[in-house]
């Protein structure tokens, strides 16, 4: 495949999804829908535009990272074919193959869309129009073919008459043009029909009555091919995306022990040999390595974890760090910004904001840790505090290694101990601890230094 322009439709408002946002930046599987199109056909596009109408500087913004997009601004939304007109500059510099597709249907998937375009170089098509078979095909435009199997022609379901509606192949909207015949086509639209919009399937008719090779692609899988219209649709979509993540990691040699309760995003890495329990949630960019346990009803945000890591039930991690063989919860909660080192332990109902913590450091109970570097080998006794606001401003403290924090401690941070100092239990300190220096009481003294 080469010299393939991409033209994605997303101009529509979908007043049926009763949002105050527009259709195609609602998330399925974990990214806008309009993300899933965009990622089926960047591999083998030299072009992709994408025509916007209403929130068209969301829909920008939510492809700052993506390169090689342009946006094509449909002031009025005056139909399907007047859409793609407003593409008319950059298709006059094209010469191969046009792709039209919606914004709206994110389950289709690029194999099928390789297909679907070598299929239309193969026939040397004029134009290929993606289709299906539904049961029950209300609301989608019926495929009108001629004798030779050839389309005709697309009737639109309020222009239909009652033998049309019949009929069960429908246009899923996916087409490919080959570009001068469907500039041409552009140039001799009109809007004489029901809606009184100028629509892109009517682009199929003027080339057949033009003597044009106009022909259908039968998609394999309908389900390809449906279009997000409402929160119903939304939900479907949801699931079949789901279902294909997860497949896709247990192929790979992950263990979903229940997959239709694993809630697992579609850029979520996974390697192998890991196992993952029912009612989990691993949502964005997270990635995960091999031989990991994630026991139930945790939720994994944006994080990298390591090889070897245990993360019992109901621990919640965001946009954090984790170490090879850290074990972490039951009930932990660790917040953006943190890093744990291999084979560190972050136990139950332990809290975590914006924390280093050091290898084989153990914070096993019932601490608040937050605006901390903690060094190696270090123990944080249970019920410990690291005071860090006071009422205006957030200040860090540093714990080095092989420290010992007796349980109940309150650090009033800013607060920097030394290694292999210590606190006695319901401490409160308030000062520095010197390297090697035990402390007590409240606020905590000196009680002795080891010498050496």
């Amino acid at each position: 495949m080469s010299d393939i322009l991409s033209i994605i439709l997303a101009a529509g408002q979908g007043t049926r999804m009763k949002s105050d946002k527009i259709k195609v930046l609602h998330s399925v599987g974990g990214k806008p829908m309009l993300h899933h199109v965009v990622d089926s056909v960047t591999d083998f596009s030299s072009k992709i535009l994408i025509v916007v109408g209403r929130q068209n500087n969301l829909v920008a913004d939510a492809f700052h990272d993506k390169g090689g997009i342009k946006f094509v601004v449909q002031k009025e939304q005056l139909g399907t074919g007047h859409a793609v007109q407003q593409t008319e500059d950059y298709l006059k510099d094209h010469s191969g193959v046009v792709l039209i597709l919606y914004g709206d249907t994110p389950l289709l998937t690029e194999e099928t869309i390789r297909d679907f375009i070598s299929r239309h170089q193969e026939k040397k098509a004029a134009c290929t129009v993606m289709t299906a078979y539904l049961e029950s095909p209300t609301g989608y435009g019926r495929i009108i073919r001629k004798q030779s199997g050839d389309i005709e022609r697309i009737v639109e379901e309020k222009d239909a008459n009652i033998d049309e509606k019949i009929i069960k192949e429908i246009n899923s909207g996916v087409c490919c043009f080959d570009n001068k015949r469907l500039l041409e086509a552009l140039q001799n639209l009109d809007n004489n029909n029901a809606q009184g919009e100028y629509y892109l399937t009517d682009t199929v008719s003027f080339l057949s009555n033009k003597g044009e090779k106009v022909i259908p692609y039968l998609v394999k899988d309908s389900r390809e091919i449906i279009g997000i219209n409402d929160r119903i649709n939304l939900a479907r979509a949801e699931k079949i995306i789901r279902e294909r993540t997860n497949q896709k990691h247990m192929k790979n040699g992950v263990t979903i022990i229940d997959p239709a309760l694993t809630y697992i995003d579609s850029e979520v890495e996974i390697g192998q040999d890991t196992i993952i329990y029912p009612f989990t949630y691993i949502e964005g960019r997270t990635r995960i390595g091999s031989h990991c346990t994630i026991y139930p009803h945790s939720r994994i945000i944006e994080t990298e974890i390591g090889d070897f890591v245990n993360i019992n039930d109901h621990s919640i991690i965001m946009e954090s760090r984790l170490g090879d063989s850290t074990n972490i919860g039951p009930f932990a909660y660790i917040r953006p910004g943190c890093k744990v080192a291999s084979n560190a332990k972050i136990g139950d109902f332990v809290e975590l904001k914006k924390a280093e913590i050091g290898k084989g450091t153990k914070v096993p109970h019932l601490s608040y840790v937050g605006d901390v570097s903690i060094g190696e080998g270090t123990n944080i006794g249970a019920g410990t505090i690291f005071a860090n606001y006071d009422g205006k401003e957030k200040y860090k403290s540093t714990v080095g290694n092989n420290v010992f924090i007796g349980s109940n401690t309150t650090i009033v941070s800013p607060i920097r101990i030394g290694n292999k100092g210590k606190t006695g239990a319901g401490s409160v300190v308030t000062k520095d601890i010197s390297e090697n220096t035990t402390v007590v009481g409240v606020p905590a003294r000196l009680l002795k230094k080891k010498e050496g």
